[in-house]
């Protein structure tokens, strides 16, 4: 059996339409006591949680009271990290459509300039640092949008860990980063210490899971081809993220269990914080998907020790 850790890491975010576009003006915060009563019942399984916050979430007057109060608890548990949105988060100086929305291209943070991506990280980072009384030292840039200059400059203002990365996953179809590359191992990019958000494959057979997610490569061996694709159909490949937000507890269970059989060290289970209140994201448009989310990540949690016996 490994040693393996879990974290908690919540996107604490503003709330906005995920299929409208990006607009400076969306930056509303309602869901900051449904935020607080999860990750206190979170915390109670005895994992650590980490609130990685953007610019609209730490500025509003909701995300201040999250702050506020697991700043009383001796910062037990709880890290508080950067989380950059660049549409809410200022200097705005990216171009714009009709003063308020900006183009998908940079809403990655890696896509802009890069004194324009340190100018904004500085500014979240100062930010924090101000109503926390500590430095961030943990970065997850939105829309895990890293790009060229990114690891140079949370170099430069003293990050110690990105969470960026998404095991196997490519974001460039749309302008975003492509890390179909990068498998659940850790990493080091420009001398910062890199964990990827945990995502990978299942399979009725655990052996044919292993497989796939010890090697990025071996995917691609079936893909290339239509018997292999027939294959993978046949025997229920599937990538799944692990998070409660479109994965169920089964899937997520399955996923985990094949992780640790291949010795992975570092798992991160993540959501959105909009998530914890119903209609703000897609996951959750009626109650009985909050109640979903909740039982399946409390579970899941509960069980991590277990799990990683197996």
């Amino acid at each position: 059996m490994i040693r393996s850790k879990l974290t908690v890491i919540i996107h604490a975010e503003e709330e906005f339409d995920w299929g409208g576009g990006f607009f400076r003006s969306n930056n509303n915060i309602t869901h900051g006591a449904e935020l607080t009563t999860f990750v206190d019942q979170i915390l109670a399984t005895g994992v650590r949680v980490v609130l990685a916050m953007d610019y609209a979430f730490v500025s509003s007057e909701q995300g201040t009271k999250v702050i506020e109060h697991f700043k009383q608890q001796q910062y037990k548990n709880v890290e508080f990290a950067s989380h950059l949105h660049p549409w809410v988060n200022p200097p705005f100086e990216e171009p714009t459509i009709d003063g308020d929305e900006i183009e998908d291209f940079y809403s990655f943070p890696g896509n802009l300039s890069a004194d324009t991506e340190e100018a904004k990280l500085t500014s979240l980072t100062t930010l924090i640092e101000q109503k926390t009384g500590r430095r961030p030292t943990t970065y997850l840039a939105g829309r895990y949008g890293t790009g060229a200059n990114t690891y140079q400059i949370l170099k430069k203002l003293g990050y110690k860990l990105d969470v960026s990365i998404s095991a196997f996953a490519d974001f460039s179809s749309y302008h975003g980063p492509d890390f179909s590359n990068y498998t659940n191992s850790e990493t080091s990019i420009d001398g910062i210490r890199c964990i990827p958000h945990t995502s990978g494959y299942i399979s009725y057979c655990n052996g044919v899971a292993n497989y796939f997610n010890r090697d990025s490569q071996n995917l691609a061996k079936f893909n290339n081809s239509f018997i292999g694709k027939v294959i993978l159909k046949l025997l229920g490949v599937k990538r799944v993220r692990l998070s409660p937000e479109g994965y169920s507890y089964k899937e997520m269970h399955k996923l985990l269990k094949s992780l640790n059989d291949i010795g992975v060290e570092n798992f991160i289970f993540s959501f959105h914080s909009p998530s914890v209140k119903v209609g703000l994201t897609p996951y959750i448009p009626e109650d009985k998907h909050l109640s979903k989310l909740r039982n399946d990540t409390l579970k899941l949690l509960n069980e991590f020790s277990s799990i990683r016996a197996d």
